[in-house]
């Protein structure tokens, strides 16, 4: 998505607002989601005098599989964006916290991709109380209960186990 600042270019505290829909490219995604295309966008941008402030909101859904117990899974994210663009001279030091800016154009593709990447959930679960599936047997413990006979051990403790069975290791201190 494109926004042309021409107007404002030379009035600082000018503002202009936006609004569009902008498709995301998400090959980069490393993740089983699928992105609900377009993504909204809408906001204003600002004239700070330094450069342009790009203030706005990205709204999307999406779709995937509860990491828990592999249902399907939509959601709606709404998301803010703020960016800041100044013009680069061949002589300015780059700056990771700003974009570049060359002629009217203000270009947010990339903004809102990273956004969208960014706000996405770390966990995606169908439910705060989804129970996921039996670790033996694969049941959807949300459907209904299984039968496996349910081990808490930490592989991690084998090594304590196999004191109990030493003498001396007995269960209530004594061999």
């Amino acid at each position: 998505m494109k926004v042309d600042i021409g107007s404002i270019r030379d009035v600082r505290g000018g503002s202009i607002s936006f609004n569009g829909n902008q498709a995301v490219d998400t090959s980069g995604l490393e993740l089983d989601v699928e992105i609900n295309q377009p993504v909204a966008i809408n906001g204003a941008v600002t004239n700070t005098g330094d450069g342009f402030l790009v203030q706005g909101e990205i709204i999307y859904t999406y779709r995937t599989n509860c990491d828990r117990c592999l249902e399907p899974v939509t959601g709606s994210v709404n998301t803010e964006i703020t960016e800041q663009f100044v013009v680069f001279t061949p002589f300015s030091d780059a700056d990771d916290s700003v974009h570049g800016l060359q002629g009217d154009e203000i270009d947010l593709t990339d903004c809102i991709r990273e956004q969208v990447f960014l706000s996405l959930p770390m966990k995606f679960t169908c439910n705060e109380a989804c129970r996921g599936l039996c670790p033996q047997c694969g049941q959807n413990l949300n459907m209904k209960d299984c039968n496996c006979r349910k081990e808490e051990f930490n592989p991690q403790f084998s090594k304590l186990k196999s004191l109990l069975n030493q003498e001396g290791g007995g269960t209530d201190g004594k061999s």
